[in-house]
């Protein structure tokens, strides 16, 4: 199938639930009222909840969110939800770009369904939240590294674009933006035994475009607010929330536990893939190497953060599903990769069932809605055409595709069924 049906599928498969969703009553509403607030006192770079200080998250999202409001007089749920969904793509052209040379047209096609079908990565593509417009600052800086790490001689441009997209990501959601490419890229470097580059790779036009996006933020932020709302942001927001969290604090094993539904229906496979390369020491292309650094780095360097959340892992799924999708090809004809693959399949047999016993036990009239029912009855469905494919025509890479249509499909009837669930949610 040409890419660009692919496109158009994803994006149709998408937008009933981008119509008819309601803004959640949490973090959806209180972003809508903080940019309210802002517009109503004349603030850009601090901001206010219900009148008192919020120095949570820095001011580019909220930006775009008081100028939608501006331009269209109200906040739209479909042009607010571009605001992830849109970077979602560009993260994909990016990644398909970056593996191109290593993967064939058809890994890369695999890779894209699979990672708009990954549980947590279709979530952060609808919602109204920075995390997926920090992924794609994050993403490309690290593409721009890998162009400076591959160059034969020093690529200037390269180097000013690098510190633009790291200072858009802190800029977009906060220090994970800086931290996790800065991590990756020395980890990386360190692995290749190549620490002589540390200075070509992270060159002086990298930080000083990086110290310029800061003087002036911090500086404007000191002339709305004072020192108080500064010391907030820089200091409160960042290190005590990384040594000794007071919001969010989890153990440093949480994210060992939230991979396995996070990357769902894949985590199987990717946690599989990834274990059987490393303890093969199987050879893998430096585009793939790279790719698996940047997942397992992102993941020690969360883990040792106090403040934990499943969606700050969502800089590592594209990664994560690049390289799954390339070690398929080395390991398709293996068992493991069957039975990885055919778990969640199994499971997800069960859906329709499991919601039509359900009803009996859990008094919720959501569960009895036709278009649940029927949303259930397609994954069911596509569940069964999927392990059908993988166990009787022993065709694992078909199965995947099924599975990856099966809940675009779902995704595309529960849409139409957001104008009934949205007052449940709001309760």
């Amino acid at each position: 199938m040409k890419r660009q049906w692919l496109w158009m599928i994803i994006f149709i498969a998408f937008l009933p639930m981008l119509i008819f969703r309601d803004f959640t009553p949490d973090n959806e509403a209180r972003y809508l009222l903080i940019a309210d607030e802002a517009l109503r006192n004349g603030h850009f770079f601090s901001f206010t909840l219900h009148g008192e200080p919020y120095a949570d998250k820095p001011p580019f999202y909220f930006w775009l969110v008081m100028l939608f409001r501006v331009l269209m007089g109200h906040h739209s749920m479909l042009a607010l939800s571009m605001l992830s969904l849109l970077p979602a793509a560009a993260i994909i052209r990016v990644m398909n770009g970056w593996a191109k040379r290593s993967m064939t047209n058809r890994n890369l096609d695999t890779a894209m369904l699979m990672l708009f079908t990954t549980a947590y990565f279709a979530g952060a593509a609808i919602v109204v939240r920075m995390d997926m417009l920090m992924c794609l600052f994050i993403v490309l800086a690290l593409c721009s590294f890998w162009r400076l790490y591959t160059a034969r001689h020093a690529i200037r441009s390269e180097q000013w674009l690098m510190g633009l997209w790291l200072f858009m990501a802190l800029f977009t959601k906060g220090p994970l933006g800086l931290l996790i490419p800065l991590v990756v890229s020395i980890a990386f470097i360190i692995w290749k035994r190549r620490l002589t580059d540390l200075a070509r790779l992270w060159n002086w036009r990298t930080w000083v475009v990086l110290a310029i996006g800061c003087a002036i933020w911090f500086g404007m932020t000191y002339h709305e607010s004072g020192g108080d709302y500064l010391y907030n942001l820089v200091f409160h927001q960042t290190v005590d929330r990384g040594i000794d969290s007071f919001h969010h604090a989890h153990p440093f094993y949480y994210y060992m536990i939230s991979i396995w539904y996070e990357w769902l229906p894949w985590s199987l496979l990717i946690v599989g893939g990834m274990i059987m390369v490393i303890i093969r020491r199987t050879p893998i292309d430096e585009v793939q190497q790279f790719f698996l650094c940047a997942v397992l780095s992102t993941l020690v360097l969360l883990s040792c953060v106090s403040s934990k959340l499943q969606i700050y892992l969502l800089p590592a799924f594209p990664f994560a599903i690049y390289l799954t999708a390339y070690l398929f090809t080395i390991f398709k004809d293996e068992k493991w990769v069957s039975v990885t693959i055919g778990i969640p399949q199994s499971l997800l047999v069960l859906t329709f069932p499991g919601l039509f016993a359900a009803r009996h036990f859990v008094d919720s009239p959501v569960l009895s809605m036709p278009l649940v029912m029927v949303a259930a009855a397609l994954l069911t469905c596509f569940s069964a055409a999927a392990l059908y494919w993988l166990t009787v025509r022993k065709s694992p890479d078909r199965s995947i595709r099924i599975m990856a249509y099966g809940v675009l499909t779902t995704v595309f009837v529960a849409g139409w069924a957001m104008p009934m669930i949205n007052p449940y949610l709001a309760q």
